[in-house]
């Protein structure tokens, strides 16, 4: 027999009902991702007259070092407490991580090493980067003052005074301390502005030795051509290179490489072709990415160039152009900690650009507005179809010729002129005083998007800022070839005339 069990029911009356709390979601942390290693420097930034550029013999458009300081102190000052000033976290590498921390819009994604002074700059470098969300641990020397620069903006061209200070005090004993250590061990990419070569190459060694002893990335960029250009700075930049997986660099920088290298390549995709096949370390293949203002980024990848478009924005709406290259980086970079693409990197380094451009130093709004919008495949660039001299006419352009050197010709105007020949013909080729150097007997030579000129009825071809006039190399479009000369037909000896309408 089954007994019985009393159940007593509770009804509560009069409750207001209460909505469920949402439970929070998981997500991957991307905490530590990204590690700067660079010379911080908090930008004094403000609106100046005329007559300050005269008083401290300073021009639009340039950046130099506050030396002797004695002579720039007062401008500081006077930017200081003049109103509207703003107080602005700087430098290189800085500028790239914060605005990598503010694309990625990930708690802690960022860190950042470098030296400051114990002094108000420095709190405020310190208060900028924090609210910016990245992870600064600045090394701090009491001995000097924080490194500063003078941003003097006249209507809407900027000069920059630099006083380095503390920035230039960093020691490889700070990045040995084993909680930054920690630091480096967590991070998956590390990334410095060339001008920290000047600085601690000890600490860059060690970062790119990590990076490539346990298959991180290492990023660096090669930031000015002085760093190429200096011997001791060179020497840095070259014992690094093997281990850089990611290098940037602008149009200017990368033909300085190339000028001191002694290379004879003088087009960005040849010379990032080059500095992408320069000695590497590890299994990943560098990657060259040279910006170019306003003209497409080109990246090369594993030998093959690809250019990637940039925003151009209407001339009225830029503001400030000096962290165009860090900001582009920033972006790139945060594509990168994301495992993105190189198209997704390049758009999103495209657009922090874009949006910091129109900002008075390296300032963003609270939250991009990045949206990824993928394009079809990007093509690599077209090989170029070379002709032979016989076929060439009075109207001839954009002309492609592998061509050997036969001989030089007669000094016209500022022109130099060579015979050059291939199998087919020889045609005169007028050179400039900047181009005539390729030109010695025997040597073989790529010209590419030449034309004809006629002069006093007879053929010439010149090269002007379009075309491209190079020695032949295996690497380049045209190869090496060994040239036979026809010597018999002279395209140049033939003689035109208008005919009459």
């Amino acid at each position: 027999v089954w007994g019985q069990t009393q159940v007593t029911v509770l009804v509560l009356k009069n409750q207001t009902s209460r909505p469920l709390k949402e439970m929070p979601e998981w997500e991957v942390s991307f905490a530590g991702q990204l590690l700067g290693m660079g010379n911080p420097l908090l930008d004094i930034s403000n609106k100046v007259e005329k007559e300050t550029f005269e008083k401290y013999e300073i021009k639009p458009g340039d950046a130099i070092l506050a030396e002797p300081f004695e002579k720039y102190k007062p401008l500081f000052e006077e930017l200081a407490e003049k109103e509207g000033v703003q107080y602005i976290a700087g430098g290189a590498t800085q500028n790239s991580i914060r605005v990598a921390q503010w694309m990625l819009q990930k708690k802690n994604a960022t860190s950042y090493f470098g030296c400051i002074g114990k002094d108000e700059n420095g709190t405020k470098l310190e208060e900028q980067c924090k609210e910016d969300g990245v992870n600064c641990v600045y090394m701090i020397d009491e001995s000097v003052a924080t490194g500063t620069c003078a941003t003097c903006i006249l209507d809407k061209e900027r000069s920059l005074v630099t006083n380095l200070s503390a920035a230039n005090n960093y020691k490889v004993d700070h990045l040995k301390k084993p909680e930054n250590m920690a630091i480096l061990d967590k991070a998956k990419i590390v990334y410095s502005a060339g001008f920290f070569m000047t600085v601690c190459p000890e600490a860059m060694e060690i970062a790119s030795t990590l990076c490539n002893k346990e298959g991180k990335t290492y990023c660096l960029n090669l930031s000015a051509p002085f760093l190429m250009e200096v011997p001791p700075f060179k020497a840095t930049l070259d014992k690094t290179m093997p281990k850089v997986d990611f290098l940037f660099g602008n149009e200017t920088e990368a033909a300085t490489y190339a000028k001191v290298a002694g290379w004879s390549e003088t087009d960005v995709p040849a010379i990032a072709k080059k500095l992408a096949a320069l000695p590497k370390e590890g299994d990943k293949p560098r990657t060259v990415v040279i910006t170019q203002g306003s003209n497409p980024t080109c990246v090369c990848v594993n030998g093959e160039v690809t250019e990637y478009p940039i925003f151009k924005l209407p001339a009225k709406k830029v503001v400030d152009t000096n962290g165009a290259g860090d900001s582009y980086v920033g972006g790139f970079l945060s594509g990168l900690v994301l495992g993105k693409g190189m198209h997704y990197c390049c758009q999103a380094g495209a657009y922090a650009a874009s949006v910091i451009v129109q900002q008075s130093g390296c300032t963003f709004p609270k939250t991009p507005k990045f949206s990824y919008r993928p394009p079809p495949q990007p093509k690599p660039l077209k090989k170029p179809k070379f002709t032979t001299v016989a076929k060439m006419n009075p109207e001839s352009k954009g002309l492609n010729l592998m061509v050997k050197v036969v001989k030089a010709g007669e000094v016209r105007d500022i022109y130099s002129e060579f015979v050059v020949g291939d199998k087919s013909g020889v045609v005169t080729f007028s050179a400039t005083e900047a181009q005539k150097g390729h030109f010695k007997d025997g040597a073989v030579i790529r010209l590419q998007n030449t034309k004809v000129v006629m002069v006093k009825g007879f053929i010439r071809v010149v090269a002007d800022k379009w075309s491209m006039v190079a020695p032949a190399a295996e690497d380049a479009p045209g190869g090496a070839p060994e040239i036979e000369v026809n010597s018999d037909k002279d395209i140049s000896a033939v003689e035109y005339e208008l005919t009459q309408a």
